[in-house]
């Protein structure tokens, strides 16, 4: 996915103080098949926003699962798998997710 010509990229918010962009997403992320595509997405998306943002900038990804059932595990899994990938390029990234 971080092939995909995606054009121009824009995060929901940009905090120019602290340089934060952030990503809201809505997405199903129960079970394993769903996590890692989710995974791979945000990833992709984060590193694809990360060369329209000013240089030194971090990235803030707020999942809103609302109304999802998902385990403390799958969640863990999930906020890893991202920072872990983002950092390995180089891009600090946090991972948060709205649960009710």
């Amino acid at each position: 996915m971080k092939d995909l010509n995606w054009g121009m990229a824009t995060p929901e918010a940009y905090d120019d103080v602290n340089k934060v962009a952030l990503h809201v997403l809505n997405v199903f992320l129960s079970g394993d098949v769903n996590r890692n595509r989710v995974i791979k997405f945000t990833v992709a998306r984060i590193l694809h926003l990360n060369k329209h943002l000013p240089k030194g900038s971090s990235q803030r990804v707020r999942f809103d699962l609302r109304g999802q059932l998902v385990s403390d595990e799958n969640l863990e899994l999930a906020r890893q798998a991202i920072v872990q990938a983002a950092g390995n390029h180089g891009i600090q990234a946090s991972v948060e997710f709205l649960t009710n």
